[in-house]
Parts: structure tokens; sequence; C-alpha cells
């Protein structure tokens, strides 16, 4: 799961809203009219439907898409990844906010360098002696596994030892025996990490410690171990386990706007349940509600009137599912109001049909060649920007699962959009194979290109569009 580029994650670091995990604490924007004098009320709005659309939002694509609640805690589940090519310490999939990774007692000025496969980014800790992982345990029912890719520079650390935490670093447990790097690693191949968690046991509202304490282990004739200079890397980072079922990590964004003015008043995040209230004087108003599977925030502009209010989302976060809905209200007395959220976004599926095998290839890049799609609440403008941001996906095929899957946010529109991607094809390093796919659909479509990846090297693709705008139908595609 490759993705998301340093620009994108510009625009994310200015507009992350802080996440609320009980009722909403809100933001107030423009002062309404005798605000201070008039007598606030009670509205509370009730998600219509809510177990049959918000817990559906976390089983209908593959269960290593992202951390879910939903469908009980017997299956393990990928919790946490850190693909590091957005050179951020942020992970693409989180159950929790809060998880953080330092080193040496406190420092995050790390650096990203190539990593594996190498058309993505690695993390890089520069005279290090331990790495530490920092993970909230609330949502979490057990711990399964945790993987990662390293390796060091010829001054580096080659030898590991893995142990966790459940005091906040007062005490650590061994999780393993030390591993020592393979004799005569090559600095640019990897030390594939393996180590069970589930020996690890929980305590309530904790907070899960996994320590990396790095030696220099055996030279094998190289270079001297610096512990000042000598640089350790990771990449493809993943922690997997059970999740708590009664945690549901979905976030509700609201909006509330003044009908009158027309300006933004209040906003703010909170856990997904099915009914919230904001406090609000007399007066008559218009309101956005988006609910997100993501810890990660929407890009929305920091200040907006009615008309120029928007909603989009980075389509390099590949398994972001959103829904929406919008209301408007007038406040006279403390009220109630049911909303109906409807799905803002379309699944795209990639089923590969050749014969060959395809566990070779070690990456396809994905980048949208048609225009960033918004969703704008309460107005229509036509936007034209493109996003340039690169889905970026290890795919590790087997003879049994030839397809990915990755979702389109694209707003709520009455008619078909055009959509189009480039693939590039990535085997042992080396772009293989560079074409392109569309179709023209809107949001709450199901997408299908059928076809297969390595025939027809030099050429175009060709494809048939069979459509049917309907969820759980399909959109069949040909190439």
């Amino acid at each position: 799961m490759k993705g998301r580029t340093p620009s994108t994650w510009g625009i994310f670091s200015c507009v992350f809203i802080l996440v609320l995990a009980a009722m909403p604490s809100c933001k107030k924007h423009a002062k309404l009219s005798d605000d201070n004098d008039e007598t606030v009320h009670s509205v509370k709005f009730k998600i219509k439907d809510f177990e049959t659309i918000v817990s559906p939002l976390k089983t209908q694509s593959t269960k290593s898409k992202k951390a879910s609640t939903t469908g009980g805690n017997s299956e393990n589940q990928l919790l946490y990844h850190w693909n590091f090519d957005n050179s951020s310490g942020l992970p693409i999939v989180a159950l929790e906010d809060g998880v953080l990774i330092d080193y040496d007692n406190g420092q995050t000025d790390y650096d990203f360098v190539g990593g594996w496969p190498t058309s993505g980014k690695a993390i890089s800790f520069k005279g290090a002696k331990e790495v530490v992982i920092k993970i909230p345990t609330e949502a979490v029912s057990s711990f399964e596994h945790l993987d990662f890719d390293a390796n060091s520079s010829g001054t580096g650390p080659r030898a590991i030892f893995l142990s966790y935490s459940m005091d906040r670093g007062a005490h650590f447990t061994p999780l393993s025996d030390t591993l020592r790097y393979p004799a005569g690693l090559a600095i640019s191949s990897k030390f594939a990490v393996s180590s069970s968690l589930t020996s690890i046991p929980l305590v309530n509202g904790g907070e899960l410690w996994l320590r990396i304490a790095l030696f220099p282990g055996n030279r094998d004739g190289g270079s001297n171990f610096n512990p000042t200079t000598g640089t350790f890397k990771m990449d493809n980072l993943m922690i997997t386990g059970k999740t708590d079922p009664s945690v549901i990590p979905s976030k509700y964004y609201y909006h509330v706007f003044d009908a009158a003015s027309k300006a933004l008043i209040k906003s703010g995040t909170l856990n997904a349940k099915e009914t919230f209230a904001v406090s609000l004087p007399n007066g008559t108003y218009y309101l956005s509600l988006i609910a997100k599977n993501s810890t990660l925030p929407l890009i929305v502009p920091e200040a907006a009137n009615l008309a120029d209010f928007y909603v989009a989302n980075a389509f390099s976060e590949r398994f972001a599912e959103l829904f929406a809905g919008r209301d408007t209200f007038e406040v006279k007395t403390s009220v109630e109001r049911v909303l109906s959220l409807n799905r803002i976004y379309s699944e795209i599926k990639l089923e590969f049909t050749d014969t060959e095998d395809l566990s070779t290839v070690d990456s396809i890049q994905i980048r949208q060649l048609h225009p960033t799609f918004h969703y704008y609440p309460f107005t229509w403008y036509n936007n034209e920007q493109l996003d340039k941001t690169l889905l970026s996906i290890v795919p590790n095929f087997t003879a049994g699962n030839q397809s990915l899957i990755f979702n389109q946010f694209m707003g709520d529109y009455l008619e078909n959009k055009a959509i189009k991607y480039e693939l590039n094809i990535f085997r042992k390093g080396e772009m293989l194979r560079t074409f392109e796919l569309g179709a023209e659909v809107r949001n709450n479509v199901q997408v299908l290109f059928k076809g297969k990846l390595l025939d027809g090297l030099n050429g175009n693709q060709g494809f048939q569009v069979v459509k049917n705008e309907k969820w759980r139908d399909n959109v069949v595609i040909e190439y």
C-alpha cells in the first residue's frame, strides 16, 4: 500500500482537526447576532439506519485494507501500516490516532531515503540506539504480529533486539532473541523482520511501546560500527491484531452555516455514533455531515462561506470510505433531526487474468488523469485541477489472488463523470509497462477492470464498458 506524496501531506498538515472521543466540542467561527444574549438550544442529530450504513462501511472489501471493528474480533486485521512514501512518520493505515514513532528518548527528526520497492521510501535514523513505536490499545483486543523490512549503512547497526512495554517504558519484556543481519547482506537489500505479538497482555486504556534496540552485530569484515553517524532504516512496517468491536473508529466531520449570513459558525470532529448534538441559538441553519473510516482528516478549506465550502480526499488514501449528508433546519427550541448518509465514493477493482506468475510484480503506481473530484454540499463548481499524487500499491500477487482494489472519492453527482488512470508496472525495481484505463461513472458504483496485466507490453489497451450505477452491481470493463 504505497502512497502519498509530500505535497499531499503538506495539505494534510494544514487541515488536521482534533478528534474528539465523546460529544462534540464545537469551534465557533462567525459571531451570530446577539450570540451571547440568546438562549441556545440543543439540536440532536440521529443517523438513519446507522448500523446498516456505518457498519458495512467496514466490511465491503478486502480484510487487509484497513483496521476494522465490525464483524466481531475472530479474525486478525491490519491495525497499523507505515510505508513512509509520503516522507512522514504517520501511518497510512491506523486504527486510532496518537500512534508515534520516536527514537533515543523522544527524537523524531528522522530522514527518508529509498525503500523497498525502490519506487518508494523508507524511514532512516542516524546514530540511533533504539526506535520505539508507541501505540494506543483502547480499540485492540489482542495483537498478533509485527513485520518490517530493515537494513543499515556500512557503519550502522547489524543486529536487532525486540521488546515491549505496557507501562510507558518503565519495564521492557523481550519479544525475541537477538536478530542478526544475514552475512553479506548488501546495503540495497532488505532484512525481513517478523515477530509474534500474541504474548503481550493488554491493559485497559494503556499504551503499547514496541522497542527496536540496535547493536553493532557481526561486521563480516566490513566497516567498523559508528554509533554517531551510522544509520538504520526500515520500511513496510505493519502491525496486525484483533479489534474490540465495541469501538468504532469512523469519524464524523460536521460544519454548520448560518442561513442568513452564509457564514460557517461551528465545525468539529467526533467519533461516529448513532446520535450527536450541537448547541445553537434561534435561527435557520445548514448542516454538512461527512462520515469517514480513517484517522486521516478530510481536505477542507480553512475558512469558507456556504457557497465556497467543499470537501476533498487524497487519491493516495487507498481505502477511504466516505458517506455524506446535509440538512436545512430552523431552531426555536430543542429539536431532533434525522439524517440520511449517501456514499460519495466508488470502488475500483482491477482483476488480472494472466496465466503466468505475477508474483514478480513488486509495485503498481496509479495516477489520476481526470480532474480532482470535490464534494460541494450546497452548490456546484466545475473543477479542472489535477491531483498529481500517486497511489503506489505493493500487490503481493499469488496464484489464487491476482486482483487489487482501491476507492475513488467522487463527491455526489447526478450524471456520469470521466475517470481515467495511468498505470506504471514495476518488476524488480524497474518499470516494465505503462498503460491507461478509463470509464464514465458516478459515485456509488463498483467498477471492474478485467484483463491481462503483462500482455501487450508494446501497444495500447482496448476495453469494453458495461455499466450499471447501483452499488453491489458491477461496471465491467474488459481490456
